[in-house]
């Protein structure tokens, strides 16, 4: 099955969900902002609507996405390993990569061809899962396990899988410096709050966020992170 292939056969939702834990890192102002894996455009849309974006592109492989596209300043359906990168200069204040680099044959070259796009004081927003979540070390240990599925942490189209010291040691390798990395804990939780939002004006205006954040710090917390937001700029 081809890569194009593997995104049309999931669920429609898959590509529209607004990414609020994403949205909450970056402060409010006329930034210029990239979101590679795009979807619908939803979360980009979002950044506009709320005053944290002045001009937003989008980057999206499944070209059934395209006509949701065409609000956006720039759009770009193709693969990003096998296209040109369709900018050039530094022309980004923020490059978001929301659970996209997992799905990579190479994804410490993509981070390196796409953080020349960056501006000097520009940042990588990324978002990549656990695979040491109970969830799979336990079936693995208890159960000789190792099912892949049509979302999550096993998701049959990631082809890399990564823990917090191989995500921080992916962005130095690209020769970016880590800013930020935290635990995404309730990551499933955000795509409840998505459905609730989209239903009630309040939530649209105030999205929840839970702030679990310093399990981090606990011994083993680890094994329950979901997955892991990431803030990188280029080194000095």
């Amino acid at each position: 099955m081809q890569i194009e292939e593997q995104y049309y056969a999931k669920a429609d939702d898959y590509f529209s969900w607004i990414r609020w834990d994403i949205i909450e890192l970056i402060p409010e102002g006329n930034h210029r902002i990239l979101d590679i894996g795009c979807g619908n455009g939803a979360t980009l849309k979002k950044l506009k609507e709320m005053g944290k974006a002045d001009s937003i592109f989008g980057i999206e492989v499944n070209k059934d996405m395209e006509p949701f596209l065409h609000s956006l300043d720039g759009a770009f359906i193709g693969d990003i390993e096998s296209s040109e990168i369709p900018f050039s200069g530094t022309c980004f204040d923020y490059i978001i990569f929301g659970d996209v680099l997992e799905h990579l044959i190479n994804p410490g070259k993509i981070l390196c061809r796409y953080k020349k796009l960056l501006k000097n004081d520009g940042h990588i927003i990324a978002s990549l899962p656990n695979i040491k979540n109970i969830s799979v070390v336990s079936r693995l240990i208890l159960l000789d396990e190792f099912h892949y599925r049509d979302a999550g942490i096993l998701d049959m189209s990631h082809l890399r899988f990564f823990t917090k010291k191989e995500i921080k040691k992916l962005f130095t390798k690209s020769h970016l410096t880590v800013t930020r990395i935290e635990p995404n804990l309730y990551y499933t939780m955000f795509k409840l709050l998505t459905k609730m939002a989209n239903r009630n004006s309040l939530l649209r205006k105030y999205p929840v966020n839970p702030h679990f954040k310093k399990i981090g710090l606990v011994p083993g917390g680890s094994f329950l992170t979901l997955q892991y937001l990431v803030v990188a700029k280029n080194q000095a």
